[in-house]
């Protein structure tokens, strides 16, 4: 259901990214772009993910105005910066996706850490021993 609740806000995101395009500027767009991807390589989460998208969307929209008004060079040279964002963008997803592993993995440690424990002190227990 969460999953649910985070494809709405996204397509919100996105519809309401593609209503404003046409009042923002697409140099505005791609200062907006590097700075939530600035925030989101250090503190990644879905409403920045959302975010994220709804700019690019933005950007999208911004680009193929340009190129319906024949302004196909300017269009080309946000396309570029565009696409070296999005790989930006992938690799801060990538990075985000390696930490919840980790960390992830760091708690599995833990967890047979403790169990370990809890094992030997049953077997002490059930032997007789004490401490």
């Amino acid at each position: 259901m969460k999953a649910f609740g985070c494809l709405r806000i996204g397509a919100a995101c996105v519809l309401f990214a593609v209503f404003l395009s046409g009042c923002q500027k697409p140099e505005d767009t791609v200062k907006s772009l590097q700075s939530e991807l600035s925030s989101y390589a250090t503190q990644p989460s879905e409403e920045a993910s959302a975010k994220i998208d709804g700019l690019f969307a933005r950007l999208d929209a911004q680009i193929e105005r340009l190129r319906a008004g024949g302004k196909s060079a300017e269009a080309d040279a946000l396309t570029k910066q565009r696409d070296a964002l999005q790989a930006q963008y992938a690799a801060a997803r990538m990075t985000a996706s390696l930490l919840k592993a980790k960390e992830a993995a760091v708690g599995v440690g833990e967890a047979f850490r403790r169990a370990g424990e809890a094992f030997g002190q049953a077997l002490k227990s059930g032997s007789g021993e004490s401490e």
